[in-house]
């Protein structure tokens, strides 16, 4: 069943790409991203998005990860479809508003995220902005409670030149009534992500970006009570 929704929301994805390919533009990104402390985590992503002239988005990302002394070759982490659309709000084009929706298929779950961000461009070189997102589990293997998160982001981002662009993300979730626990073994969560992108050309640009994650919960089976942080690389393609 979970199979013949993943192919279903694939096709569907497919049709909507090839029925506005010609408007709009599309970006390719490849994405790698690991861990440093005891039993090392490695994840593998690869996302499309396309933009259509109607300011209206649509997204997909494969996630695949391993990890030391668990498994020794990628396995499924997650499929990501996601579809948005953007509002100008003035005649100046400093505010947007954009709202989403992301479904996820994870191994065991599936889990719906709808959100809200607000964009404002101080100048030609800031921007800030400002996201809610919930999330919920629509399915969970062998039953049971099924989660669900409020999510809050700010963002910060400042072109240091024309090629180069630094960024901050910071986040704030925590979990709704009995529906379980954060990796900090509380309900809640702090996590920061810190960006510094380099656009090569109008078509190729990199990324690198450090993501410095709460601790860990003490009775944890690997890096108890420690920042198990990321670091990832990031290639886009622009056509």
């Amino acid at each position: 069943m979970k199979n013949k929704k993943l192919l279903t929301g694939v096709a569907t994805l497919a049709t909507l790409f090839s029925g506005f390919a010609y408007a709009g533009s599309t970006t390719i990104a490849t994405k790698y991203e690991q861990t440093f402390r005891e039993n090392q985590d490695y994840k593998v992503k690869f996302g499309v998005g396309h933009v259509f002239d109607n300011n209206m988005s649509l997204a997909f990302e494969h996630q695949r990860r391993w990890r030391d002394e668990i498994s020794g070759s990628p396995e499924l982490a997650e499929n990501l479809f996601g579809i948005g659309y953007s509002y100008t709000l003035d005649e100046a084009k400093r505010w947007s508003l954009q709202p989403k929706l992301e479904y996820k298929f994870n191994p065991g779950s599936e889990t719906a995220r709808p959100m809200l961000r607000l964009n404002y461009k101080v100048n030609d070189a800031w921007r800030v902005g400002a996201r809610y997102r919930y999330e919920y589990q629509t399915f969970r293997e062998g039953g049971g409670v099924r989660s669900r998160v409020n999510r809050f982001d700010g963002y910060i981002s400042y072109a240091l030149t024309e090629q180069i662009g630094l960024a901050w993300n910071t986040s704030y979730a925590y979990v709704l009534g009995d529906s379980g626990s954060m990796y900090t073994g509380e309900d809640d969560r702090w996590e920061h992500e810190l960006s510094v992108g380099y656009r090569i050309n109008a078509a190729n640009a990199l990324a690198v970006t450090y993501k410095r994650k709460d601790e860990t919960r003490e009775g944890a089976t690997y890096n108890a009570g420690r920042h198990n942080d990321a670091v990832q690389l990031t290639y886009s393609f622009k056509f």
